[in-house]
């Protein structure tokens, strides 16, 4: 990169402000502030120079992304439209230099400087790509993606800043990437799902799909693309790699938030993928398997309410077969989860979707719950029978809202017995 008047060496600053020794850190803290607010120029030159130096520590290095990252972007909207305003401000020459060094750190051989580079990438990209500012960024990527021989870890970590490019655009209320640019991220992305790639590449391609599939509306549209990018995501819900399920069964809600009416050609087999993993597979996964559920109950409510629009009943189809697989999930409760506000776990999940279900399908519900309410909210046999207890109790209040009231009363009148006989009869319920 060319050295702009004011380059400065700021490895040892970026070693201290790591420091375990308070002063240290803090003086090292405050000389990095003060050098950002006095000179911008020199100091975003220096930082990305630090970061993609090969030369230098790793642990300076890694902080430097993250201190760059943090001057180009904020929470706050007004402070991230000074940090945007800022940059603009500066010269195109050092402004394409800093870019040309983010990009170069994506072939750095230290994973962590990659992944940080990465998310460096992207806040660059959500700053100029509207503005048309950057426009060989995506041939860049696509570039390091196609690369022969690839080169594996800077397949990963571009892949990664691919998704994260994906991510901000989302965020953009205007379009910014062009059809043709979207075909190639998404040709690009599913060939990084092959199941011949590294587990790390493949990881990022799906997380990558899963910020992109928003921009694949003409891709859906079209049967052979959209078949293909089903069989790509579905295939990765049976992958050994924990992470790579997990991230392709958040993909399959996201196609199931954006994409509904094209999924009838799909749904035995998505059935068949999110029951075993709910089933079978770890919480990690469970979790977001149950969430697809969750997105067609939240999509077929809002259909109900639409009188032109077409609704595929795909809750009131499953119900008779995936209510008792929910039930059944209402008992791995975690002791105090009532007290909890932040957890999430995998009986919360399924009372979340059984309480959706019972909102789409009304008073269907209700003979596919009572059973296992009557068989279970007085049971006392064993010491962990209050798992049951809690669980009938749970499924009996999240079905009261979709059924007619009328139609509960005789429930309602059964219920009530059973609980007052657990409030009455067992001094160690949980409820």
């Amino acid at each position: 990169m060319a050295t702009p008047a004011g380059l400065v060496d700021v490895t040892q600053f970026l070693i201290n402000a790591q420091s375990l020794d308070t002063n240290v850190r803090t003086a090292a803290e405050e000389q990095l502030k003060l050098f950002q607010e006095q000179n911008f120029p020199g100091f975003i030159a220096s930082i990305a120079s630090e970061l993609s130096n090969n030369a230098k520590p790793a642990d300076s290095r890694r902080l430097a992304g993250l201190v760059m990252k943090n001057a180009l972007d904020a929470k706050e909207d007004i402070r991230k439209k000074e940090l945007h305003a800022r940059w603009l401000a500066l010269d195109p020459t050092l402004r394409q230099n800093v870019r040309d060094a983010v990009l170069s750190t994506l072939h750095s051989e230290l994973p962590d400087v990659r992944h940080t580079a990465a998310m460096v990438v992207a806040k660059v990209a959500a700053i100029d790509l509207p503005r048309k500012e950057w426009p060989t960024l995506i041939q860049a990527l696509l570039a390091n993606i196609g690369a022969v021989p690839p080169v594996t870890g800077t397949r990963q970590a571009t892949l990664e800043a691919m998704g994260y490019v994906c991510e901000e655009m989302a965020a953009q209320s205007d379009e910014v990437l062009t059809p043709q640019e979207v075909n190639m991220i998404l040709t690009a992305v599913v060939a990084g799902m092959s199941s011949t790639e590294p587990n790390e590449s493949r990881l990022a391609a799906t997380t990558a799909l899963c910020n992109a599939i928003e921009f694949a509306v003409h891709n859906f549209e079209n049967d052979n693309e959209r078949n293909m990018l089903m069989q790509v995501v579905c295939q990765g819900t049976q992958s050994p790699e924990i992470r790579i399920r997990t991230a392709s069964f958040e993909c399959l809600h996201e196609i199931a938030a954006m994409y509904y009416h094209k999924l009838p050609a799909y749904m035995t087999e998505l059935y068949n993928i999110t029951v075993k993993a709910v089933k079978e597979d770890q919480e990690e996964v469970a979790l977001q398997a149950i969430e697809f559920w969750s997105t067609i109950c939240d999509t077929e409510a809002d259909l109900q309410e639409d009188t032109e629009a077409t609704c595929h009943n795909f809750i009131k189809a499953a119900s008779p077969h995936l209510t008792p697989i929910l039930l059944e999930q209402l008992t791995k409760q975690e002791e105090g989860q009532e007290q909890d506000d932040t957890g999430w776990n995998i009986s919360m999940a399924a009372g979340t979707c059984l309480g959706l279900a019972a909102r789409v399908v009304g008073s269907e519900i209700v003979p596919l719950v009572m059973p296992f309410v009557s068989a279970n909210v007085s049971k006392n046999t064993g010491p962990e029978d209050w798992r049951l207890r809690e669980a009938a109790t749970f499924a009996f209040g999240l079905i009261l809202e979709g059924p007619e009231p009328l139609q509960l009363m005789d429930t309602a009148k059964q219920a009530l017995v059973f609980l007052l006989q657990v409030c009455t009869g067992h001094s160690s319920c949980h409820f």
